[in-house]
């Protein structure tokens, strides 16, 4: 079965916003002036790929779910305009991999982030011209596997694979039935992969391996 799409994860795979996120979610959480658990390199790495509910509670473990929400949803939009301003952390080879796999598959990225996360990394990456769509949690409050069956349905996939870093894209993908490909570089580990990718330069050659 020849692969026609190929879905990215966000975090962990084609960059690391850690910088821009403990920048502004800091800045924020102190001018609230509400208890809060500030974030650091540990915390928000151990936070990356969930939902931002899970990244509202664990700063703002004190305020009912629905009010760190609404906060959240703002430090969301602070950081979306750090990383406008002031970039984050690529990882290396991202727009040539979208280049190139573009011209063989149709391109999408997919993640728990919240609103408008996407679109500031796919700025600062170059990358809009050749991803024909995205989603994530803060489009319409669902998990990954199901954006992963709503992404598949909407566009009509019939082969789709999805890259990612950590074990919990591995089960996604499993719930979802897409076949997952491991890349080493990111926030997880998954030893027990079926196929790997060391470097974005290889993942052209991996694609076509999946069955």
């Amino acid at each position: 079965m020849k692969t026609d799409a190929v879905i990215f994860d966000i975090d962990g795979t084609l960059t690391n916003s850690i910088r821009p996120i403990i920048a502004s979610w800091n800045r924020y959480l102190a001018e609230l002036g509400k208890p809060h658990v500030p974030l650091n390199e540990q915390s928000a790495a151990s936070l990356m790929g969930k939902t931002m509910d899970d990244w509202a509670m664990a700063v703002l473990p004190d305020l009912p779910l629905e009010e760190a929400r609404e906060k959240a949803e703002i430090m969301e939009q602070k950081e979306n305009e750090e990383i406008r301003l002031h970039g984050t952390d690529l990882y290396p080879y991202v727009r040539e991999t979208f280049q190139q796999l573009s011209k063989d598959y149709r391109l999408f990225i997919l993640s728990n982030c919240g609103r408008g996360y996407i679109e500031a990394v796919m700025a600062h990456a170059g990358i809009e011209e050749y991803v024909t769509d995205h989603i994530c949690f803060g489009d319409n409050g669902l998990d990954k596997p199901e954006n992963l069956r709503k992404l598949i349905r909407d566009h009509d996939l019939q082969h789709p694979v999805y890259v990612g870093d950590t074990a919990r894209d591995q089960e996604c993908c499993e719930e979802a039935d897409v076949p997952f490909i491991f890349v080493s570089w990111g926030f997880g580990d998954v030893p027990d992969a079926q196929y790997r990718c060391d470097s974005l330069r290889q993942l052209a050659a991996v694609i076509p391996e999946v069955v």
